[in-house]
């Protein structure tokens, strides 16, 4: 379990430092969400490594301040948002999001098909980083700042098939939502 929340807070640390890159570039009110979502999230996974840590310290003949904590309620719930979204039907006739709604983000655009093939060949099998960046690009501006954020997140091969699928899929998004 630690191990999973230290790549979690790794990963939202390089999301942050790219993120703080395209503010500083961009600033609209999209990003300054997706930094405080980023930032929420490994605050939890922060919080979560300090309980993991609690018994430890008080088994410890070294006495340690308590440290204040942030509320996590945030964080939880939007956890619990994504595992609800990751059980939903699915059409089967969807296929690279031909009917996506914009109104109910990107996340309902995949197939489920569509999502096994993006999490094994784009994200290394990883699901909630999926989902996770799936949740960031739905909340972007425009498909060019969707694509600078995910080449910061997978392997960029523009020759990779699952990639190009990927990006068809992000480009019928944003013409949509425009």
């Amino acid at each position: 379990m630690k191990q999973k929340l230290l790549t979690d807070i790794e990963l939202d640390v390089h999301g942050l430092k790219y993120l703080m890159d395209l503010y500083s570039k961009e600033p609209t009110e999209a990003v300054f969400e997706l930094l405080k979502q980023n930032i929420l999230h490994m605050q939890g996974c922060l919080d979560e490594v300090l309980q993991e840590l609690e018994p430890v310290r008080e088994n410890a003949s070294v006495p340690c301040e308590n440290a204040s904590e942030p509320a996590v309620e945030e964080v939880i719930v939007e956890t619990k948002v994504s595992a609800d979204t990751e059980t939903e039907e699915v059409k089967p006739s969807s296929v690279l999001g031909e009917s996506i709604k914009t109104s109910a983000g990107l996340r309902h655009s995949i197939s489920l098909n569509d999502s096994f093939r993006f999490s094994r060949k784009l994200f290394g099998g990883d699901v909630e980083l999926m989902n996770r960046v799936v949740e960031q690009l739905s909340a972007m501006s425009s498909y060019k700042t969707a694509v600078a954020f995910l080449s910061s997140k997978v392997n960029f091969n523009e020759e990779n098939e699952t990639l190009s699928d990927f990006l068809e899929l992000l480009k019928k998004y944003f013409n949509q939502s425009a």
